[in-house]
């Protein structure tokens, strides 16, 4: 299953970076829009995007 996630600084509302998030499913996982706004949240550490108290995800429901 794959969501466009953007990932946001907290003051403003500034768009930092979109992710295309892919978290394979199977019978014993179903992935919510909190999984995928986590992982979003969890590449923008890896890719330095911000300090992770600064930003905030938000999955795109009409993509």
């Amino acid at each position: 299953m794959k969501r466009v996630v953007d990932v946001f600084k907290n003051r403003g509302r500034e768009l930092v970076w979109t992710y295309v998030i892919h978290l394979h499913n199977d019978a014993e996982f179903h992935p919510g829009q909190l999984d995928f706004e986590v992982e979003a949240l969890r590449l923008s550490q890896v890719d330095k995007r911000g300090a992770e108290n600064e930003l905030s995800a938000k999955v795109r429901l009409n993509t």
